[in-house]
Parts: C-alpha cells; structure tokens; sequence
C-alpha cells in the first residue's frame, strides 16, 4: 500500500500474509509469477489478523486499485471466508479511470503507467504496482487541475466505490467511455445500454477462451450492443486474447499477429484495446455469471497483489 497526502507520496507500506483457511491452496502457476509459496508466509499472520493493520494504514482516505473491481471482490471473498464483516472503504479504480481519460492499445498496469511517462521492472510485485497506481492517480490530478480522488473521478465522469458490511457499490463509468464510434451491426442488441463499454464496438478473439465458447462470446458481444468479427481490420476496436499469460501483457512482450497487427494499427491512430479474458469479462457488466472458482482460473496471477 502507498499513501499519498498533498499530491506526493507519503507512506508506503508492505504486507506478508497466509490466506483465510481452507481456501490458501498456492497455485504453481501465482507462485511463478509472484516468488510466493507457502513457505515464504509460513510465519505470517492469516488474513483476520491483517487487515486490521491494513486499516488502520488506510484511514478515512480511498483507497484506489487497478480493477478494482477484482481488488475489491477478493477482499469480500476472504472476510466471508474467515465469517467477518467487510471492512468499511470507498475505493476508485483506475483502471476505469484510465480508460475514460486515455486511449492506449491495453489499460493494464504496465501500458498506463508508460502513458504517464513512467516504466515499471518489477509487475506484480504487491509494493511496485501500488507505487504505480500512486504515480497515475498523481499525473491524472495533475492533467485535470484535481486535488482529489473524488474530484478525479467525478471530471472523468465515474463513480467512487463504496464498501461496509453488507453494501456494495462499484467504481464504474457513469457515461458513455470514449470512442471513435462504429456503426453497430444488424444484430447488435438494440435495447443495450449506450454506455456500456461494449457497446458499438467492434471485437475480434483470438486464442482459446476458457469461459466459453467463441460462439457464446460472439452473443455476449452481440448483446452488449456490439459487433463481433473474425479477424484485425481497420474497424477492429478490441482483441480479446484468449489461453495468454495476463502477465505477459505489457511493453515489449513478443506477440501473436494478430495483436502485433492491433499494435500496428494503434500506432497508426486506430481506436483499438486489447484485453485478456479476464478483462472482456469484467467489461460485460455481469451479463456472464462464473463459478468462484473460474473467475480465479482466468484472473491468474493478478488476485494477490491488486493488478
């Protein structure tokens, strides 16, 4: 956690913990991407018995995560888990935040920071992501004469999350997100929400997808209000790239070509994002239900450190 008082940062603060019981299995795929086993927390204290500290670090202030959505949602899961209330927090994500203020070729952690003129060496690192987030939400107060995140947030048209015991409310764009706009097919839902982010968009999979099938992803599109198609064009507003490592998302990574042929059109000055998985699952606004257990498979390594 980093804290950040008066646009510079202030504290900063990291944390080993052991999972709530009967559900701290370490996957070997995490393990890879984060160094953490179970013998590096071997000696920690479960998650009950953090967040206190994790709180009284955290304050009255908000909190802000890249999808933190996810963020959020793993918080929930742990307290329900270990049968605590949820602790009280408002929270921005700006991941949404991002994506209502720039136009990059993806909006994960390592793309955005970039845009903000900063490069990150070590992703995935719980300490190093939360230094980024701080860094972004700094730039984008900076850009948009903001001394809040409330303000940040209410410029970029989005709301402020708010979490207490039993109430839940997301951080999510309250107005259409920004785009170069599309036609919408024929078989485009009609009645779909405008603002919706899917919504007269253009979408091209590539890869296997582990939710479904490309058939139900093509409906799910399709009743966002927007157009699925087969291959990268010029029209082509978002990849989806199905059975890939979110890890390897980021600057400089060797692509398939389909993506390096979205990262061409995007430096060309295309309206084109790509996304993992996980990432067009969470922009369908919960128009597709997964298992717990799914939804942790496709988020991969990003659940522990808030990416």
């Amino acid at each position: 956690m980093v804290k950040v008082h008066n646009g510079v940062i202030a504290d900063r603060k990291y944390m080993l913990m052991r999972p709530p019981a009967g559900v701290d299995h370490f996957d070997q795929f995490n393990i890879g991407i984060h160094h953490i086993d179970p013998h590096t927390v071997a000696r920690q204290p479960r998650w009950r018995d953090s967040l206190p500290a994790m709180m009284d670090f955290i304050g009255d202030d908000v909190v802000v995560a890249h999808n933190a959505g996810f963020d959020i949602g793993v918080i929930r899961y742990a307290c329900a888990v270990d049968n605590i209330p949820w602790p009280e927090m408002r929270f921005a994500c700006s991941l949404v935040l991002a994506r209502k203020h720039l136009t990059l070729p993806s909006y994960r952690l390592p793309f955005v920071l970039e845009a903000c003129g900063m490069t990150m060496d070590d992703h995935h690192n719980a300490l190093a992501d939360a230094e980024a987030v701080a860094v972004i939400v700094m730039r984008f107060a900076e850009q948009l004469g903001a001394t809040s995140v409330d303000e940040i947030a209410s410029r970029l048209h989005t709301t402020v999350g708010r979490m207490a015991a039993g109430v839940y409310h997301g951080a999510v764009a309250t107005s259409g997100t920004s785009s170069n706009g599309h036609l919408i097919a024929a078989d485009a839902n009609p009645n779909a929400d405008p603002n919706g982010y899917l919504y007269g968009r253009v979408v091209v999979f590539t890869g296997k997808l582990m939710a479904m099938v490309r058939q139900d992803a093509w409906n799910a599109v399709a009743a966002a209000g927007g157009r699925p198609e087969k291959g990268t064009t010029r029209s082509t507003n978002v990849l989806v790239l199905g059975d890939f490592n979110p890890a390897n998302l980021r600057p400089g990574f060797t692509y398939s070509t389909k993506a390096s042929k979205a990262f061409e059109l995007q430096d060309q000055g295309q309206d084109i994002e790509l996304m993992t998985e996980a990432d067009f699952l969470q922009v369908l606004d919960g128009r597709v239900m997964l298992t717990d257990e799914l939804a942790a498979l496709i988020a991969g390594p990003e659940d522990p450190t808030g990416t």
